[in-house]
């Protein structure tokens, strides 16, 4: 909504990797599931490093190069260059494998669990910093802009912290729609 309301984002990692161990998934999504862990192991690296604004920096980078260039952000290479964007150091790239990062995710993930439930994905959203309720979603393509946006956030948090909400879905109809690639 890019500062049309005044929403503080505080972003936490949420790994569809470790929520789906133990159940039966498809392999293509266990291989995105995998690169998705391993991207999620460098966000944590740099949350640690450079804080929330760090994670935002790295997630928009990651996320432009994956759905909009089709990259793959396992590659160490490819990270290396999404760190050096940011201006971050390249040496981040190591947290690719440092799977001691993952308890820091998981730490994020149960947090996440403990407001939205076990049977959730991403994005996942929790309200009023941290201290609401939270619900998977919303997943939309396109996405809205401008006042639309806003209208839908809106109603969002309303539907979002009514007491009882539990579930809004509907079978998909089109593929993702990433819109205008974000200038990294």
């Amino acid at each position: 909504m890019g500062g049309q309301k005044d929403i503080s984002v505080h972003w936490k990692l949420f790994s569809l990797r470790i929520i789906n161990k133990g159940r039966r998934v498809r392999k293509d999504f266990r291989i995105l599931h995998e690169i998705g862990l391993k991207a999620l192991r460098v966000a944590a690296a740099v949350r640690r490093d450079f804080g929330n604004i760090g994670v935002e920096k790295i997630y928009t980078v990651m996320g432009t190069f994956y759905h909009h260039d089709h990259r793959h952000i396992d590659d160490p290479f490819t990270m290396e260059e999404a760190l050096r964007i940011c201006d971050f150091p390249v040496g981040l790239t190591k947290a690719l494998k440092d799977k001691t990062l993952d308890s820091e995710i998981e730490g994020d993930m149960a947090l996440a669990i403990d407001k939205a439930g076990k049977d959730v994905g991403v994005p996942l959203i929790v309200l009023n910093g941290g201290r609401g309720d939270g619900f998977f979603g919303p997943v939309l393509s396109p996405a809205p802009r401008g006042k639309k946006a806003v209208k839908l956030w809106d109603a969002l948090v309303t539907v979002g912290s009514t007491p009882g909400f539990f579930e809004l879905k509907r079978t998909r109809s089109t593929g993702p729609v990433f819109g205008h690639r974000p200038k990294v």
